[in-house]
């Protein structure tokens, strides 16, 4: 006999895996490579998600007149079965919650790459069984059946509902959107409102700061050296909450780097630095606060 191939391509796992590769290198690339942490930390999930892909990205399933084999991906994980040690053959509907990949499953394995349809193998002389992901299961299914001569009234297919799909997705989707709006969030302008007797800084680690309890403000063309984040968030240019300058000063930043001029601000407790991406927002917060303390001093 001709050997037979039948290719199922993985889907779901280009689906699940290719967006947050897509994130991992976005999150590299927004970074600038200057943070050491952010790019070890995504470079070291990007290379994983690309070895993932090249194993499942595929799934191909091989019968000839004496054996049945498959390999996933570019071939690094390959299994083969002879026929002559298979009891039988028959088509099933994985549980939903098995997902894909390389499972355990109740007694035997599973090898996956998408969907829920697969040909489930039980051996003469092993209790564990096997289960192989595919796309034309009925088709495999006869065909083995045949081969070793199992009646094809056992093959067996069992319809269970999509809602394992639908959750999938949900949580896919769910575990996207957090990062995501994360970034989103994180990369916007800060918010200042002002009132007669303070202004307030909206968003992430946002805070409000009485007219009365500023020391100093002043605007500068440079910032001194950041050391350490302590506790916030920092993505390309945007940095956002407490950090430790390189003078060892302690300080809020809510500036877009390299985006002179800033705005500082001194309290009793407090170093704040912040600006905006257009520069002639930041000079008229500037003269707004300005124009507040010169009120409050009167």
């Amino acid at each position: 006999m001709e050997t037979k191939k039948f290719t199922q391509i993985g889907t779901i796992s280009l689906i699940v895996m290719t967006p947050f590769l897509i994130f991992s290198l976005i999150m590299i690339i927004a970074s600038g490579f200057k943070d050491l942490i952010i790019v070890s930390i995504f470079g070291f999930i990007a290379l994983t998600l690309v070895a993932c892909l090249l194993i499942f990205y595929k799934l191909t399933i091989y019968i000839n007149d004496t054996s049945i084999s498959f390999k996933l991906g570019i071939g690094l994980i390959t299994r083969k079965y002879l026929l002559a040690d298979i009891l039988s053959c028959k088509t099933v509907r994985n549980d939903p919650f098995f997902g894909i990949g390389i499972r355990m499953i109740p007694g035997g394995w599973l090898y996956n790459v998408s969907g829920l349809s697969a040909v489930e193998l039980i051996f003469k002389n092993k209790k564990a069984k096997v289960r192989i992901g595919t796309d034309k299961p009925d088709e495999i299914s006869e065909i083995l059946s045949r081969m070793i001569k199992v009646d094809k009234s056992e093959i067996n297919y069992n319809q269970k509902n999509k809602s394992g799909y639908l959750l999938s997705v949900l949580i896919i989707l769910i575990s996207l959107a957090f990062p995501t709006l994360l970034i989103l969030s994180g990369s916007r302008d800060t918010e200042i409102t002002s009132t007669i007797s303070d202004f307030r800084i909206k968003g992430m680690y946002g805070l409000t700061i009485k007219y009365s309890e500023i020391k100093q403000l002043d605007t500068i063309s440079r910032l001194p050296g950041i050391k350490l984040r302590t506790n916030g968030y920092a993505l390309g240019i945007s940095y956002k909450g407490n950090f430790r300058l390189r003078n060892e000063e302690k300080a809020k930043l809510f500036i877009k780097n390299g985006i002179p001029p800033y705005i500082f601000i001194k309290t009793d407790k407090l170093n704040i630095y912040l600006n905006f991406k257009n520069p002639g927002n930041t000079v008229a917060l500037f003269n707004t606060l300005t124009t507040r303390l010169i009120y409050k001093a009167k």
